[in-house]
């Protein structure tokens, strides 16, 4: 304590502010990483196992066992998600843009100067359609009887067709 009675306090590294082990730690290895790619592509563990680590040597239950292993190692899998969230953007972009380009064609059509009207129709029916404004509707009767009811309608058909 010091003489005004309020405590000392000592700064110790490595406190929370020091991010750069964690940083550090969550580094993959060239082939981890190339395993986490090889997943990522669809490989199954002892595929992307395979490709990565160059297992020509290593006996098939050896290699199924550590694929195993590896696709269970915390970086590994915090890796792949990260490959695969990155992978859904890519896509969910590459669909709007595909989305997009295909509306801009429909309106195009269904407004166009010289197009027939039989087009422009078509165009409009199927804009309507991609916006949840159409939709195929599809009905099924089924009524359920049981064997007396089956039973008399048959006999009133017959009776229509010896009539």
């Amino acid at each position: 304590m010091k003489e005004d009675n309020k405590p000392s306090l000592k700064l110790i590294s490595g406190g929370m502010g020091n991010t750069n082990k964690e940083e550090k730690s969550e580094k993959l290895t060239g082939k981890q990483e190339a395993f986490a790619q090889g997943l990522s592509e669809g490989l199954t563990n002892t595929e992307a196992y395979k490709r990565a680590y160059g297992a020509e040597n290593m006996k098939a239950s050896t290699i199924h066992v550590e694929a195993c292993k590896l696709a269970q190692h915390p970086k590994v899998t915090r890796r792949l998600d990260a490959i695969l969230s990155e992978k859904r953007g890519k896509n969910s972009m590459s669909t709007l843009k595909a989305s997009d380009r295909v509306w801009r064609n429909v309106w195009r059509l269904a407004e166009g100067e010289n197009v027939p009207p039989s087009v422009q129709q078509a165009a409009l029916a199927l804009a309507a359609k991609m916006a949840g404004m159409l939709t195929d509707k599809v009905e099924i009767d089924q009524k359920i009887t049981d064997s007396k009811s089956i039973e008399a309608e048959i006999l009133e058909r017959l009776q229509r067709l010896s009539a």
